[in-house]
């Protein structure tokens, strides 16, 4: 495996997998992630399928930010990807299909959190406050948590001042750093950076978590190799049901993946209308 910045100009990211060259002279193929943190936590995942995937090799691609991860979906950057479902849905009018997803829709929530000395104890005294996000209308990180605190009287178009950061774990560390009294992100995301930096909860604490919605899409471009698909979709498939896979699959903190389409993703375009109603 190999591992790319999308952008070569950006700083050097604190993690930096080194993985042996492909020498192998099958087809390679692109899975992007929207984070060196998310590429870290994947790494096992990846490896797991190389070793099991005929003609084929896949080579990870980091992204910096959300925003250049969703333009290299545009561009077509990617054979392979894993994207909310908006994201995805929209992915399938731009050359890609939706052909699995995270299993255990339950464990798909956001969660808002603050620290200590603020002293939030309801939704409320978050008014006037700054509040790390990720700037783009991420499913899970942005619209999930400030939909939960509209529906729990918050005005967010209004009392509160929105502190954009780069990634989720930015959000967790702005509030670590007192640069926010709060903060919003994925439960994954937060689950795996308090299970690997524990000192976070010496000065932040849990507050919310969010009703879930239909966990992640598996996306694989449209002119793949049929056989190929047919092989990810295996291995995708049953890596919950064999020990070495389910390692890796612990690591990125989920339980596996299932088969899913488009009419998957019906209830996330619901939440979507309700959040354009009531958030801009």
């Amino acid at each position: 495996m190999a591992l790319h910045a999308c952008d070569p100009k950006s700083p050097p990211p604190s993690y930096q997998p080194v993985f042996a060259s492909d020498t192998s002279g099958n087809k390679t193929l692109i899975w992007g992630f929207p984070s060196f943190s998310y590429c870290e936590n994947a790494e096992q995942i990846v490896k797991y399928i190389n070793k099991r995937l005929l003609h084929a090799h896949i080579v990870v691609k980091a992204c910096v930010n959300w925003d250049e991860y969703v333009s290299y979906v545009n561009q077509h950057a990617f054979d392979i990807s894993l994207v909310n479902g908006l994201e995805a849905l929209d992915a399938t009018h731009n050359g890609y299909s939706i052909f699995g997803k995270i299993m255990n829709d339950g464990e798909y929530t956001a969660v808002i959190f603050a620290r200590k000395d603020a002293h939030i104890k309801k939704v409320s005294d978050l008014t006037g406050k700054k509040i790390a996000m990720a700037p783009s209308r991420m499913v899970p990180g942005t619209m999930m948590p400030l939909y939960y605190l509209y529906e729990h009287g918050l005005n967010v178009n209004r009392d509160i001042t929105k502190v954009h950061v780069s990634s989720f774990e930015s959000a967790i560390i702005s509030t670590y750093l007192d640069k926010s009294e709060a903060g919003i992100c994925m439960k994954r995301n937060w689950i795996v950076y308090i299970r690997d930096h524990p000192e976070i909860l010496t000065k932040v604490e849990l507050k919310w978590e969010t009703p879930p919605l239909v966990n992640n899409a598996l996306l694989v471009k449209n002119n793949t190799d049929k056989e190929i698909t047919a092989q990810l979709m295996s291995l995708f498939f049953t890596m919950h049901t064999d020990p070495e896979g389910k390692m890796a699959l612990n690591l990125l903190d989920i339980s596996g993946f299932e088969k899913a389409n488009n009419d998957t993703y019906k209830s996330t375009l619901d939440f979507k209308r309700k959040y354009d109603a009531a958030i801009h």
